[in-house]
């Protein structure tokens, strides 16, 4: 699902060429069962990382009609028949899916399954934490005989984002997967902008004038940074950090660094301007377009957010010093991490350009929408090295 290990791997996500590039590590990963042999038919399950299942990579994967074999690789199912085609039913089955994931295919030799999880939102949102469940895989044949596998694992709420597994001397990235959480087309967003009384045109021509406006009306909305502990998993295998959903952000009120960059690059997308989250180590914020004639890249610390104080005759004087704070302070933080985003440093150091992570077959949650293949049209990739 993701650009991982290197720049050179990094097309997640593709309609139909999921995590090209990354087979050979995801076999490394991979949490397989004993080969299962009746006649001339052999087949293993891999997950990876091995018991995890994440539902946020599958549900920022469009889907590509009703093919249910284009999943985002994680999940595979491998199969070895004779040399004699044999018609083969695979299913996929565990709590949380609007439906088992149904494969029917003529198996001569071996095939690789990537079954695609059709996860229903409406249950994942009443994920507080992860929930350890089964998962199982069937294979029914021609002459009806039926072999089975149950998997232990454990399914993450929407909030946590995988970001590396480690398992050995393998690595995957998926650090690009945050791109995700970044969706202009949240209601939340209609009433952000709203709020923030700025059109599409104005803000293309001036991303800065936009940025400020979107900030001063989450200072009026009473949004204020805090610096929870973000990090779910830091180890040995799985790396992962909480995220809040755009509308968990709105209504509590409160965002970590992540959240704020997050929700103010989704208003900022909606409005045409391009943005970035820039990732430290135990920090993320904001990158953006100053504008179609600027020609170069501002940077914004949401840590700022929430110091504009009582809605008073000064309030908005304050909100914009704010803003100014958050550049300075933005633009300092990455002038110290520059040396370390040339993407050897990843993922501890990332820069993650959303309209590159679009290009790549990242989408938005559009959590709640079914029609999630009504995608937004990206904006052709700019490499991540173009930064003034």
């Amino acid at each position: 699902m993701h650009p991982l290990a290197t720049r050179n791997a990094a097309c997640v996500l593709r309609a139909r060429r999921v995590c090209r590039g990354l087979s050979a590590l995801f076999v490394a990963l991979f949490l397989a069962s004993a080969p299962v042999t009746v006649a001339a038919l052999e087949w293993r399950v891999e997950l990876t990382p091995a018991g995890e299942l994440f539902p946020a990579l599958d549900l920022s994967q469009v889907p590509v009609g009703g093919d249910t074999d284009a999943g985002n690789g994680l999940l595979r199912i491998h199969l070895a028949g004779g040399a004699r085609a044999e018609h083969l039913r695979v299913t996929v089955a565990t709590d949380g899916l609007v439906a088992p994931a149904t494969i029917d295919l003529e198996l001569s030799g071996e095939r690789v399954l990537r079954p695609r999880l059709d996860w229903d939102v409406s249950v994942l949102r009443r994920l507080v934490g992860a929930r350890r469940q089964s998962l199982d895989v069937t294979v029914t044949r021609t002459d009806g005989r039926v072999l089975a596998e149950r998997l232990d694992v454990r399914v993450h709420p929407l909030d946590e984002a995988l970001y590396f597994v480690r398992d050995g001397d393998a690595r995957i990235d998926l650090g690009w997967a945050f791109a995700a959480w970044v969706d202009p087309q949240d209601p939340v967003v209609d009433e952000l902008v709203a709020l923030a009384g700025i059109d599409a045109r104005a803000a293309a021509a001036d991303g800065v004038a936009a940025a400020r406006a979107i900030w001063i009306a989450l200072e009026r909305r009473g949004l204020r940074y805090a610096d929870d502990a973000a990090g779910i998993s830091q180890g040995p295998v799985i790396y992962s950090q909480r995220v809040r959903l755009l509308a968990d952000t709105w209504n509590e009120r409160i965002a970590n660094c992540l959240d704020g960059s997050v929700l103010i690059a989704s208003a900022l997308e909606r409005l045409g301007v391009r943005t970035m989250l820039v990732l430290v180590p135990g920090h993320a914020f904001l990158g953006f377009s100053a504008g179609a004639d600027a020609g170069h890249t501002e940077f914004l610390e949401t840590t700022f957010l929430g110091r504009a104080g009582a809605r008073d005759a000064a309030f908005d004087v304050r909100a914009r010093a704010g803003f100014d704070a958050a550049r300075r302070a933005g633009d300092a933080r990455y002038r110290r991490a520059a040396p370390r985003l040339d993407g050897r440093h990843r993922p501890n150091y990332a820069i993650i350009d959303i309209p590159t992570a679009r290009s790549y077959g990242i989408m938005p949650f559009a959590v709640g929408r079914r029609a999630r293949s009504a995608a937004i049209h990206a904006p052709a990739a700019a490499p991540e090295s173009a930064i003034d």
